[in-house]
């Protein structure tokens, strides 16, 4: 099977060339060096220390992209905003709130309406 993802520690050597210092340093200020960047080093996973010190000092670091090698989706974000399902259902839920609210009114309306019936039919059977 082949891996469509480059490889993390590729992913920061990008990044690396990208900064306007020497890669050398870019490495250090990650808490690494670039030994852990070539040959079969290069195969080993990145520690999170690194990671958090690459997002932290380098916030332009897109980190999805640095972990996952691809953009990230934004339609499937939906931390920030809610998507068109929640409005939707909050909108029915509102609408749900309102029927239900007419409905306790027209229950109060006919248990008037069936007292007064009572006490006309009552009246109508004392006359009798």
């Amino acid at each position: 099977m082949v891996n469509k993802f480059t490889n993390i520690k590729e992913r920061v050597v990008l990044i690396a060339k990208k900064q306007s210092i020497s890669q050398e340093q870019f490495f250090h200020s990650i808490g690494m060096t670039s030994a852990n960047f070539r040959g079969k080093a290069k195969e080993t996973p990145l520690n999170s220390k690194a990671i958090v010190n690459i997002i932290t000092k380098y916030p332009e670091v897109d980190l999805y992209w640095l972990l996952l090698g691809e953009k990230e989706n934004q339609q499937a974000n939906v931390v920030n905003e809610p998507g068109l399902e929640y409005k939707t259902i909050h909108q029915t839920c509102e609408e749900k709130d309102e029927i239900i609210a007419m409905l306790k009114n027209q229950i109060q309306d006919l248990k008037t309406d069936k007292e007064d019936l009572k006490k006309l039919l009552g009246l109508a059977q004392g006359k009798k």
